[in-house]
C-alpha cells in the first residue's frame, strides 16, 4: 500500500469530482447539502486552518466533540487529511479540542470552537482566553492546500488503533458495501470513530451520508423528502 495521505488524499480527490451530495445534514428547519466538491473545499480549507493557523503536524491528536454536527465532521477529516490521530474523549496529549459552542468541558489544548447554526459565519457568544472561532476563520483559508505532512502508515488515527496506513481499508469495511444513493446514519452514540469510518466509507463508495442533530431518529417524511435509506 502507498502512503495513506495519498490514499486518503486521492479518495477525497475523486470525492471532490461529483456535482451530487456527499452529505446531508438536518436540524429542525435547518437543512444543509454539501456536494463532493463543496464537502472537500470544507475539509482542504479546515486542514489549512489546522496546520498553518493552529500548528498541528502529523502525528498530533485532535479531539473532536462526539456533538452531531457537519462541521465536526468536516474537522474530523481534515484531522486525518493532515495526518493527525482523531479522539472523542479527553485526551491529555491532545493539542486541540474541536467542539460545539456552549458544549466545553474542560479539555486539554487550544480550543477550536465551532457554530452551532448550520451556516453561521461567526460564534455568537464571547469566546474563551485564547480560543479560536471555526467558523470566522476558515472562510480565510485556501481552497486548496499542499502544505500538509505525510504521517508514517503505522501511526494512530482513531482510538481503536486504526493506523493511518489502515484507515481507508477500514472505512471500506465498515461502510454497507451495497451503499448508494443516500443513506440516513443515526447517531445514537453521538459522534464518533464508527460513524466517521462509515461516513468516510459511504463516500469512498459514491453515496451520501444523511445526518440529524442530536440521537433523534430521522421521520419518515425527512427520509422521504431526502430519498434517503436507513443503514
Amino acid at each position: 500500500m502507498g502512503r495513506t495521505p495519498n490514499d486518503l488524499a486521492g479518495a477525497l480527490a475523486a470525492v471532490s469530482e461529483r456535482p451530487t451530495p456527499a452529505l446531508v445534514w438536518r436540524d429542525g428547519a435547518e437543512r444543509v447539502e454539501l456536494s463532493g466538491r463543496v464537502l472537500v473545499n470544507w475539509v482542504e480549507k479546515s486542514a489549512g486552518l489546522l496546520v498553518d493557523e493552529l500548528d498541528v503536524t502529523a502525528g498530533d491528536t485532535i479531539r473532536i466533540s462526539r456533538a452531531p454536527h457537519w462541521r465536526l465532521v468536516v474537522l474530523s477529516l481534515a484531522a486525518l487529511r493532515v495526518g493527525a490521530r482523531v479522539e472523542f474523549a479527553a485526551d491529555a496529549d491532545a493539542v486541540l479540542h474541536a467542539h460545539l459552542e456552549g458544549h466545553d468541558d474542560d479539555a486539554s489544548g487550544t480550543e477550536l470552537v465551532v457554530a452551532t447554526p448550520a451556516l453561521a459565519f461567526a460564534c455568537s457568544e464571547p469566546l474563551p482566553e485564547g480560543a479560536v472561532d471555526f467558523c470566522a476563520e476558515v472562510r480565510a483559508q485556501p481552497d486548496v492546500h499542499t502544505g500538509f505532512e505525510e504521517p508514517d502508515p503505522s501511526a494512530g488515527a482513531l482510538p481503536s488503533g486504526t493506523t493511518h496506513g489502515q484507515l481507508l481499508g477500514r472505512a471500506l469495511e465498515t461502510a454497507p458495501q451495497e451503499a448508494v444513493g443516500t443513506v440516513f446514519l443515526p447517531l445514537a452514540d453521538g459522534w464518533e470513530e464508527t460513524a466517521l469510518l462509515t461516513t468516510l466509507g459511504i463516500m469512498v463508495r459514491g453515496g451520501a451520508v444523511l445526518l440529524t442533530a442530536g440521537p433523534q431518529d430521522a421521520t419518515e417524511d425527512v427520509l422521504s423528502q431526502e430519498r434517503a435509506t436507513r443503514l
